[in-house]
């Protein structure tokens, strides 16, 4: 059974008609465990019960594991990377609004133009910086799962 240390996800949002059914006679949903003793195997899971059957019969070796129990761990770090990162955006916005708005002695217009101009200056800067993230995201990856694929064809 999966370790509950970390999560798991689902291999998609249907049930596997191919897959055993609970206890309960409920089909259940192929899922794949990311535990320390699992990264990476799939599993067959009851909404109501949990692990049911695992479908990758053999479990990974050494090397397997800890490739993908450290491309989970920075995924993990760069998800709360982006999140602060996020925080951090939007009170700065906020404190850059606020900051305008006190500081234009023009019309309501203007005050408006000009807290336009600085909030889509500083969208420009995030979407850069969170496309930059999620190329590390998607790279770091990519590489991981790169890598598995070859060793696995050896």
């Amino acid at each position: 059974m999966p370790n509950s240390r970390t999560s798991s996800a689902s291999i998609g949002s249907t049930t596997n008609n191919d897959g055993p059914l609970c206890h309960c006679a409920k089909p259940t949903v192929l899922t794949i465990a990311w535990t320390d003793d699992n990264p990476g195997r799939r599993f067959y899971n009851c909404d109501d019960h949990g692990f049911v059957f695992w479908h990758d019969k053999e479990r990974s070796c050494p090397w397997q594991k800890r490739s993908l129990l450290e491309a989970r761990e920075k995924i993990l770090t760069q998800k709360e990377e982006i999140k602060a990162l996020a925080a951090a955006l939007r009170q700065a916005n906020g404190q850059i609004t606020a900051l305008e708005v006190s500081r234009c002695s023009g019309s309501v217009n203007e005050t408006l133009k000009s807290i336009e101009a600085h909030v889509t200056g500083h969208i420009t800067e995030t979407q850069k910086m969170v496309r930059k993230l999620v190329l590390y995201y998607g790279g770091g990856f990519a590489m991981a799962t790169a890598l598995l694929v070859y060793y696995m064809k050896k």
